[in-house]
């Protein structure tokens, strides 16, 4: 019995250590398909949720450009900033709570007494979270209603478990979130879990802004049996990866790729690095010097955020052109999301949409999204609700997640779509967990455990 404590207590390090990886996930391959028993027979009729014939640019696709979601790492549940000093808290510069306090001393006490299989430790610092829950605390709330459902250093307890999910949940933690929609979902409760799908998606899709979505990594399995997936763990040591000081020799030898590779890893925070705009700025600057235009890209979408630099469109729109002139067509979504919105140049939506079709013609899944949302919402152009469900559904299946999320939006309000809750739900639920991939993958670690999966 002891060694069989022991061996989930250190399977919880093990898991617990990787979940604190940041690294992207990848998105399921995806494919709608619908039949014309899907589509409104007349979806040009006004309705109640459509904007007004000649759109205004300035709600371009609903998300708000000037104040990106706050950073998923920085959630309550996260574990990184009790682990890397380098994190700023969550609280930014206002005092830690009590409850902050008892919850770090926690989470760090348990994972040393898993790491050791120390029962009396383990549940020692599983009382210090009790406490932080007991505190108001939503990423104690979190941590414990997990603990609860796996019966660990306590009964097992569902409702317990559901409860604290709940109260974690209401105070915006984004991994109870994604718990508490997973379990109405699989008790058909779609109303319910609609809501918290929606809430997690329209959070995954806020940073975006005006170019590619990260570069997806495929999943892996970090544990099989009572054997640790070596190599998926190798891959997340971040400066200390063998293939990741390769490429930083190559890229100090001026090769050009692995400069762009290492901008894009420093960019997203991949492979277990920590995000370093000042870091991903140096390399990219490297690669635009040698003419990669995958770096010109990126360097204008660094400009537009303002992402560790001072934001400049003049400088976004020099970029993004000279990476669109080098064939680099996702750089013309860029430039016609400047043209829409007027910024470093004069508004112009004829040229955006002259630019979107560009990068459709290139089979660019931005391309087929911005289009969609050009037409439905009579943005330039004349409000055509079944082309923009076409030019959705092609960016759907291309895997564009901002067009997930609007399709679901349609079918939630009958919009060129026959109302469907399920198909909504499906949506909502693809796009959370492919853009909060780091919820997905601690959830799944989480669920793991409760399995006993040793």
């Amino acid at each position: 019995m002891a060694g069989a404590l022991h061996r989930r207590l250190l399977l919880l390090a093990v898991l617990t250590v990787s979940a604190l990886l940041p690294r992207a996930a990848a998105v399921r391959p995806f494919v709608l398909v619908l039949s014309g028993e899907d589509f409104l027979k007349d979806p040009s009729g006004a309705h109640p949720s459509l904007p007004s014939a000649d759109g205004d640019s300035e709600d371009w696709d609903d998300f708000a450009d000037d104040s990106p979601a706050t950073d998923p790492l920085l959630s309550p549940s996260s574990w990184i900033p009790l682990l890397d000093p380098t994190t700023p808290s969550p609280s930014g510069d206002q005092p830690d709570p009590p409850s902050d306090a008892l919850f770090v001393a926690g989470v760090r006490a348990m994972i040393s007494a898993a790491s050791s299989g120390d029962e009396a430790a383990f549940s020692t610092a599983s009382a210090q979270i009790d406490a932080a829950a007991a505190g108001g605390h939503p990423g104690a709330q979190s941590a414990l209603a997990f603990l609860s459902g796996a019966g660990m250093a306590r009964p097992v307890s569902r409702s317990r478990a559901f409860l604290l999910h709940k109260f974690a949940a209401d105070a915006g933690d984004l991994q109870s979130k994604m718990a508490l929609a997973y379990a109405y979902f699989r008790q058909e409760m779609y109303e319910e879990a609609v809501t918290l799908y929606a809430e997690l998606a329209e959070a995954a899709l806020t940073s975006s802004l005006i170019s590619k979505e990260p570069p997806v990594i495929e999943p892996v399995r970090l544990h099989s049996g009572t054997e640790e997936n070596k190599e998926a763990l190798r891959k997340s040591r971040g400066e200390d990866d063998e293939d990741f000081q390769i490429t930083e020799y190559q890229a100090q030898r001026g090769n050009a790729a692995a400069m762009y590779k290492l901008g894009l890893l420093y960019y997203y925070g991949l492979r277990g690095l920590r995000r370093d705009y000042g870091k991903s700025y140096h390399w990219f600057s490297k690669a635009v010097e040698k003419d990669e235009p995958r770096a010109m890209e990126l360097m204008g979408e660094i400009f537009a955020r303002g992402a560790g630099v001072e934001r400049n469109y003049t400088l976004a729109y020099r970029w993004l052109r000279l990476a669109a002139q080098q064939e680099q067509y996702s750089a013309y979504n860029g430039l016609g999301y400047l043209y829409v919105k007027g910024y470093g140049v004069e508004k112009n939506l004829t040229k955006a949409k002259e630019y979107f079709e560009i990068a459709a013609d290139h089979k660019e899944h931005g391309g087929y999204y911005n289009l969609g949302v050009l037409y439905l919402k009579g943005i330039g152009v004349k409000r055509d609700v079944m082309t923009a469900c076409n030019y959705f559904l092609r960016a759907v299946n291309a895997g564009q997640p901002k067009a997930i999320y609007q399709v679901a939006k349609l079918f939630q309000k009958g919009i060129g779509l026959k109302r469907n809750l399920h198909m909504q739900m499906m949506l909502l639920q693809h796009t959370g967990h492919s853009g909060l991939c780091y919820i997905s993958r601690s959830l799944q670690i989480k669920e793991s455990i409760l399995k006993s999966s040793i």
